[in-house]
């Protein structure tokens, strides 16, 4: 449950999360918050400090940081989805772009978070592929509260309409070439929203960090 409330955006970024208002909120004991607290930070999704845990406070170098993690997976997994996906996924994968698609007509930002959740979900277990499973599966997770605020621009809820269908495409053509190129593209597209190019698309794409004046990295 905690897991879901920190996807659905019932958290604020940096909030801190007291064990015992945890548990007095979700009705249980104490012992299975703490467990939960630990499993989320150790993937990443809440920092533990001194003081306890609380959610992270993402900056723009953060971000692209992970965008650059995706750039790297998302052609692999999409290639994999086309090789591999089962027509049952691939029927799943393209009533989840309708619903992508009606949430964004109608405007409502929060449904289509959801739904494109449940999208890229399904896009990782029709890729059948255990290790890419786990490691896209935790940073999805670290997607989901940046990408609560990005979808409420509207011009970003149709760029990932239009790349969906196209990768929706390629998976039901069984089209690994196709799939991963719209993939890697993607990805680029939303890259340069957030300011920043890619020159050469046959090398690894690495973010640039904000540096102090004495040469060291910020954050």
């Amino acid at each position: 449950m905690l897991r879901e409330d920190l996807r659905n955006g019932s958290f604020y970024t940096g909030q801190r999360l007291v064990e015992l208002e945890l548990a007095a909120h979700y009705g249980v004991s104490r012992t299975p918050v703490r467990e939960a607290l630990f499993q989320l930070a150790r993937e990443g999704l809440i920092t533990d400090s001194d003081r306890g845990y609380s959610l992270p406070i993402d900056t723009h170098d953060d971000f692209l940081d992970r965008l650059a993690v995706r750039r790297g997976l998302d052609p692999l997994l999409a290639a994999h989805a086309a090789q591999r996906a089962t027509p049952a996924q691939v029927r799943e994968l393209e009533l989840l772009l309708e619903r992508m698609r009606a949430a964004h007509e109608a405007g409502d930002f929060k449904e289509f978070s959801n739904h494109a959740h449940l999208f890229r979900l399904t896009l990782i277990e029709a890729a059948h592929n255990v290790a890419l499973d786990r490691v896209c599966r935790v940073l999805e997770d670290q997607f989901l509260i940046m990408r609560n605020k990005q979808y409420h621009d509207v011009s970003n809820r149709a760029l990932a309409v239009q790349f969906e269908a196209k990768l929706c495409q390629a998976i039901k053509q069984s089209d690994p070439d196709k799939a991963a190129q719209v993939a890697r593209e993607y990805m680029e597209a939303v890259i340069r929203i957030f300011g920043e190019s890619v020159e050469d698309t046959s090398r690894p794409w690495i973010a640039p960090r904000q540096r102090h004046s004495d040469g060291t990295v910020v954050g």
